[in-house]
C-alpha cells in the first residue's frame, strides 16, 4: 500500500436503484450486495446469476477456438500411430502448470510424452533451436507449445525443416507475422470464435485437453480421465498470470480452489506445507497469488523450472517434499536479490533528476539478475506510476522485463520500437525483451518519443472506486459471509472496498522485513469500539496515534494461532473529521 498524501480521488459508485431492487428480489440478497453487482457492471439477472453461481456447464465449447479441430485431429492420429509427443513449456507459473497438466493428461490417456522447459538464464523465453533439435532427436514427430510459441517464427521454421510438426497453444498477443505451425490455438486470433479472450496459457491448454478428451471418448480410443483434477493447477496458473477472474477464468478458479483445498496432489500438499498454512486454513485466490505462486515462479527465475513441473507430476511423497523445499530455498534467495535490485533502482532514480520528468523508467545494469528484474519492474511501476523496464546486462546483451500502468499497452509500444530489439513478447501489462547493449539508449529515446506523442498516460489524480460507507458495527461476520458469494477475488473482480469515517488511530506497529514492510493498526470509533487493521507493503508517511482518519478498506477474517478476528486491510486513508 502506498499513500501519497491523499493523491487518489475516492469515489463511491452509485448503483442504479431499479436494477439493484431487481437483483435483491431475484437472488434474495441485501441491497449492499446488489449494489456491488451493479458496480461490477452486471446489468441483467442472467449475467449476474452466472457470476454468483459459477458452473462448469457454462464453459464454452472448446472447438469454438480457431485451430482446435485441426490440432485434435492431428493428436488423434498421433494416438493411433503411437507417435511420441514433445511438450514445450515456459518457466513461469502459467507455463509450468500448463506443462504439468498436459503432460500428465496425455500420459494417463496413453500417449508417449516428454517435455522441455527453457532456462530463463541461458535460453530465454519461448522455443529455442536446441530444444527443437532435442525434441526431434528424442524421436518425436509432433510437439505442442504451452504458454509460448506465437512469437517463435524462426524456431518453428527450423522445426518444420527437421520434420517436427508444431501445435501452438498460447495466449500472448498476436505478432504481425504468425509462425508456420501445423495449428495455432490462441483466443486472440482474429478468426477465433471463442467468446472469452482473457485465458491464461494454462486455460488454453486445458481447452485443448477438453476437446481431445471429447474426441477420444467419442471414438472409444482411450480410457477416460477426469479433467476436474487438473483445475487446481489451472487456477494457480490463471491467478499467477494476473488474468481477469471473470467469465471462464472465474469458473476455472472457483472449481480449482475446491480442488486445491482437497490437496489430493502430493506436490501441492508439500507446497502447502512449505508455505506453513495453519490447519483449517481455507485457501483463497489471494493465497495463490501471494504465497504459492511466488515459490513456484522463484525456481524458474533463479534455477531450473523443471523442478516445479516434477513437483506437480510426482506420485512420490518424499520427492514432493524435497522439491517443495528446493522451491522454498529459491524463493528466499529471490527475495534477497529482489531487495538488492530494488535498492539499486531507487538510488538511480533519486540521483537522476531527468527521471522525474520522463514518461518511462528504463534502466540497465550488469549487476542485476535477469530472473528477478520483472518483479522489481512491477514494484517500481506501482511506486512511481510510470511504465518501467529493467534490463540485466551480460556480455553486451540485455534481457529485460517491463511492467506497465493501467490503460497503457506495453506490447504495442515495443512494436513501434522493435527495430532496436532482438526479440520481445508478452501481455499489455507485462513484457519480456532482449536487446543489444548499444541499442538501449535508442530504445529509451524511441519509447519516450512515442509516449510523448500519446499525451498523458493516466489521470493526474486516479480514482479509487469504493462500494459504500459502513459503520464499525457493520464490519462483522454477516458482511463477510455475504461477500463470500463474490469470491474468488482478483484481477477484474477486486475485493469490495468500503469507507469507515472518523476513526481514531490508537496504535501503529511496523512488522515484517525491511522496517515498515507492513503496518499493523488499532482503530476506534466514537464509542471506543476497536478494530484491528493492517497495511501490507506500506510505503508512505505513517499516521500518528490520536489522528482521526477516514479509512478505505477491505475486510477479512484473520485466523492466527487458532484465534479468529475480523480485520480490515487498509487500501488508503485520509484526514477525517474530529470525533464527537
Amino acid at each position: 500500500m502506498t499513500n501519497n498524501n491523499n493523491s487518489r480521488i475516492w469515489k463511491i459508485s452509485e448503483a442504479q436503484p431499479e436494477l439493484r431492487k431487481t437483483f435483491c428480489e431475484e437472488f434474495d440478497i441485501s441491497a449492499r450486495l446488489a449494489s456491488i453487482l451493479v458496480n461490477r457492471g452486471f446489468n441483467d439477472p442472467q449475467s449476474a446469476r452466472d457470476f454468483l453461481y459459477p458452473s462448469l456447464h457454462n464453459l464454452p465449447d472448446p472447438f469454438l477456438m480457431a485451430g482446435m479441430e485441426k490440432a485434435v485431429d492431428r493428436l488423434v492420429l498421433a494416438f493411433r500411430r503411437q507417435e511420441k509427443i514433445f511438450v514445450f513449456g515456459d518457466y513461469d507459473m502459467d507455463g509450468i502448470s500448463a506443462t504439468a497438466i498436459l503432460v500428465d493428461y496425455l500420459r494417463r490417456t496413453g500417449f508417449q510424452v516428454d517435455y522441455s522447459i527453457p532456462s530463463r538464464l541461458t535460453d530465454g523465453y519461448g522455443l529455442n533451436p536446441e530444444a527443437v533439435k532435442k525434441a526431434k532427436l528424442s524421436g518425436a514427430d509432433l510437439a505442442i507449445t504451452v504458454d509460448c510459441g506465437i512469437s517463435d517464427l524462426a524456431e518453428i521454421v527450423e522445426a518444420n525443416s527437421l520434420g517436427l510438426e508444431i501445435i501452438v497453444t498460447d495466449h500472448h498477443q498476436i505478432p504481425e507475422q504468425t509462425p508456420p505451425a501445423f495449428a495455432i490455438i490462441n483466443p486472440h486470433l482474429k478468426e477465433c470464435r471463442y467468446p472469452d479472450k482473457d485465458l491464461a496459457g494454462v486455460g488454453v491448454a486445458f481447452n485443448l485437453m477438453m476437446a481431445l478428451r471429447q474426441r477420444l471418448r467419442k471414438a472409444g480410443l482411450a480410457k477416460d480421465v477426469n479433467l476436474l483434477q487438473y483445475l487446481d493447477l489451472v487456477a494457480l496458473g490463471t491467478v499467477a498470470d494476473v488474468m481477469p477472474l471473470t467469465g471462464v477464468n472465474r469458473i476455472f478458479v472457483s472449481f480449482g480452489l475446491t480442488e486445491i483445498n482437497k490437496a489430493y496432489r502430493r506436490g501441492l500438499r508439500a507446497l502447502l506445507t512449505s508455505c506453513r498454512f495453519q490447519r483449517g486454513h481455507l485457501i483463497k485466490a489471494r493465497d495463490l497469488a501471494f504465497r504459492l505462486a511466488p515459490r513456484v515462479n522463484a525456481v524458474g527465475r533463479i534455477s531450473d523450472a523443471s523442478t516445479a513441473v516434477e513437483l506437480f507430476l510426482t506420485k512420490d511423497q518424499a520427492v514432493a517434499t524435497r522439491q517443495a523445499q528446493h522451491l522454498e530455498e529459491c524463493n528466499e534467495r529471490r527475495r534477497r536479490i529482489e531487495k538488492d535490485i530494488k535498492r539499486d533502482v531507487d538510488e538511480l532514480i533519486a540521483k537522476d533528476e531527468d527521471l522525474a520528468t520522463t514518461k518511462v523508467i528504463l534502466l540497465a545494469s550488469e549487476s542485476w539478475h535477469p530472473g528477478v528484474v520483472g518483479i522489481v519492474s512491477s514494484r517500481i511501476a506501482e511506486s512511481y506510476g510510470k511504465p518501467t523496464i529493467l534490463i540485466a546486462l551480460e556480455n553486451g546483451v540485455g534481457r529485460g522485463s517491463g511492467r506497465s500502468v493501467p490503460g497503457l499497452n506495453l506490447v504495442k509500444i515495443l512494436e513501434h520500437c522493435q527495430t532496436h530489439l532482438i526479440r520481445f513478447g508478452g501481455h499489455e501489462q507485462a513484457v519480456g525483451l532482449t536487446v543489444a547493449e548499444e541499442n538501449i539508449s535508442n530504445l529509451r529515446t524511441h519509447i519516450e518519443d512515442f509516449l510523448t506523442g500519446c499525451g498523458s498516460l493516466q489521470a493526474e489524480f486516479p480514482e479509487l472506486l469504493l462500494d459504500g460507507r459502513l459503520k464499525l458495527d457493520e464490519v462483522n461476520h454477516k458482511l463477510l459471509k455475504e461477500l463470500e458469494l463474490l469470491q474468488p477475488f482478483g484481477q477484474g473482480n477486486p475485493e469490495p472496498a468500503f469507507i469507515l469515517s472518523s476513526m481514531q488511530l490508537i496504535k501503529a506497529t511496523a512488522i515484517g522485513q525491511s522496517g515498515r514492510r507492513h503496518m499493523k493498526f488499532i482503530f476506534a470509533d466514537n464509542k471506543n469500539a476497536r478494530l484491528p487493521g493492517i497495511a501490507f507493503n506500506f510505503d508512505g508517511t505513517c499516521p500518528q496515534p490520536g489522528e482521526n482518519l477516514d479509512l478505505a478498506f477491505t475486510a477479512e477474517e484473520n485466523i492466527w494461532q487458532g484465534k479468529s478476528e475480523i480485520r480490515i486491510n487498509l487500501v488508503d486513508f485520509r484526514p477525517g473529521q474530529p470525533l464527537t
